[in-house]
């Protein structure tokens, strides 16, 4: 019987090391294939966050028997912002599509939860080898996107069968630099500590470079005032913390107000030095400030910027410095304002911004129970994602939502240092 009782105890220990090991597989893979599968294909990363934030969920539950924790205000806010969302498909432009699209988003917000929670629930041995996955991911997908972006995309040529010498969009490559500038102040925020504070100072040095090299200039300018603020507040970190949500939720408010602003920098007498791409920007958050002002408060529905009308409003006209006209048409939103705070002030009214408003400070609530107050990279971090959120893609497109969930996701690996030198303290201590 006792024979028995060790076989069976040896069994177990031994398929409790199967799922560890499972686990850690998954999520160290998943880590390196993510920035690859941003250069080349942003799209596959809404089924990969789904599938591996519901696998590694029921992994984890297979090995502690305990399912993901979440605090009351974190499910609070889900109800509350998806629930408003529901509620605005019922005057919105399209109702069905927007229903359709209410409930694939509110699918994505849980997988991506369970993907943070999984990764939450790692040992902290499991997370440096994550991290250490992320790392030559990043490298490996930096590496690959210079190589498209810079040389008109040959692998994508080659994996497509088109001859080297065709003409190729490299915009396509635009959501691959933006994860991966960003991807690089976590990456900072995990090792930065072991580099000598010039090391430090210079960090920043590497997204700015790799972003001058690829083709998203908001990116660039996105990664360049992360860099800013890492530096000014490098100092005086839990200051920056302190000012940095009040910011954000500032500029969230009063943006229907500081849209009104742009006419100025569009119009015929606007500098001819600002690229066509951010005047053309500067008229559709006009045209969507109008829009937001005529309705305020419960916004026009979920989802209406997809199909918003014109209004009566011309076409945008551009003057170019030689005289010509430029004349862009169609419908003045194309899909999205290029601006996700208009976007939410114009689908979801002062509702919508007031509880995305919550979110951001339950955010920076998260970041201060994990004790990265006073960490300037993960500040730089946030201030890139926000300002490629203001300048670049719809906030409701699924392959640049889930990138936030994995953005989250890598915050647990930042506290590894940390960890670390906490328990050889108290090893230190039992000694």
């Amino acid at each position: 019987m006792e024979k028995l009782f060790i076989d069976i105890s040896q069994v177990n220990s031994r398929s409790f090391c199967n799922v560890v090991f499972m686990n850690s597989h998954l999520l160290r893979l998943f880590f390196f294939v993510v920035p690859t599968i941003s250069v080349f294909s942003s799209n596959a990363l809404v089924p990969l966050v789904a599938v591996v934030g519901v696998l590694s969920a029921a992994i984890n539950y297979y090995e502690n028997r305990q399912l993901p924790k979440f605090s009351k205000l974190q499910l609070g806010l889900l109800v509350a912002f998806f629930g408003w969302i529901t509620i605005t498909t019922i005057w919105t432009i399209n109702p069905l599509n927007a229903l359709k699209l209410d409930l694939r988003l509110l699918a994505l917000t849980l997988c991506g939860l369970l993907l943070v929670s999984s990764v939450e629930a790692q040992s902290v041995e499991t997370r440096q080898m994550i991290a250490k996955a992320l790392f030559i991911g990043c490298v490996f997908g930096a590496g690959l996107l210079l190589i498209e972006s810079n040389f008109n995309a040959p692998i994508t040529k080659f994996v497509k069968g088109k001859p080297l010498d065709a003409a190729m969009n490299l915009s396509r490559f635009n959501r691959g630099a933006t994860f991966l500038g960003i991807s690089a102040w976590a990456l900072f925020a995990i090792y930065g500590q072991r580099l000598a504070l010039r090391g430090r100072l210079l960090l920043p040095v590497i997204p700015l470079t790799l972003l001058y090299f690829a083709p998203s200039e908001s990116s660039l300018f996105a990664v360049l005032l992360g860099t800013v603020w890492y530096l000014v507040f490098y100092g005086l970190p839990k200051t920056g913390f302190k000012v940095l949500p009040l910011l954000m939720i500032v500029a969230i408010l009063v943006m229907p107000l500081v849209a009104k602003v742009a006419a100025p920098l569009h119009g015929p007498e606007s500098s001819h030095s600002i690229p066509f791409s951010a005047k053309h920007r500067f008229f559709i958050w006009e045209f969507v400030g109008d829009q937001i002002i005529d309705n305020p408060v419960q916004g026009w529905g979920f989802d209406s910027a997809r199909d918003y009308p014109n209004k009566g409003m011309e076409n945008y006209v551009h003057i170019k410095a030689n005289g010509n006209e430029k004349v862009v048409s169609g419908r003045i939103i194309s899909l999205h304002p290029h601006n996700f705070s208009l976007q939410v002030w114009l689908e979801l009214g002062a509702v919508g911004a007031i509880l995305v408003s919550l979110i951001i400070w339950n955010l920076f609530g998260y970041l201060k129970k994990n004790k990265l107050a006073a960490d300037a990279a993960i500040q730089a971090m946030m201030v890139s994602t926000f300002i490629i959120a203001l300048l670049g893609y719809g906030v409701w497109q699924n392959r640049w939502y889930v990138m936030f969930f994995i953005f989250a996701a890598m915050i647990p690996l930042v506290r590894i240092e940390q960890e670390i030198h906490s328990e050889h303290k108290e090893a230190d201590d039992g000694n």
